[in-house]
């Protein structure tokens, strides 16, 4: 075997244990992105869904609404409240009360949009609560 033959032959079995590492790796890594069925869903659901999820058992109040991070409420205050401490600052849409009973959707999306006001029996109605 020549010499050329040789350097040939170690430089192919160095690049052979330097990739079956990385082929590991990359493998381990693609399985980590996968999620169970109906995961991707969960948090991205149309309003729709949202309220078929609801539940209002006694105090576990309404779960699986927009901008909720996972918690239930249960009041219609208790989620705006939630909206413009945790929702507002990270700019997703929240709910200003303007005047008592109205609140104005308040989002940061450029140019602004004409704005948009609810009464408080309308947001209870979108949301699913009773009080």
């Amino acid at each position: 075997m020549s010499l050329a033959e040789r350097r040939s032959a170690s430089n192919a079995m160095r690049m052979h244990t330097k990739i079956k590492p990385m082929l590991v790796l990359a493998v381990l890594t693609a399985g980590c992105g996968n999620r169970p069925v109906g995961a991707a869903e969960s948090g991205h659901g149309n309003r729709e869904t949202a309220k078929m999820d609801q539940a209002t058992n006694g105090t576990d109040g309404i779960r699986n609404l927009p901008s909720s991070f996972g918690k239930s409420f249960a009041s219609l205050d208790e989620y705006l409240e939630h909206l413009r401490r945790y929702a507002g600052p990270i700019d997703q849409p929240w709910y200003r009360e303007i005047r008592p009973g109205v609140y104005e959707l308040v989002t940061t999306m450029r140019p602004a949009p004409p704005p948009r006001t609810f009464t408080r029996e309308q947001l209870m109605r979108e949301y699913g609560f009773s009080r």
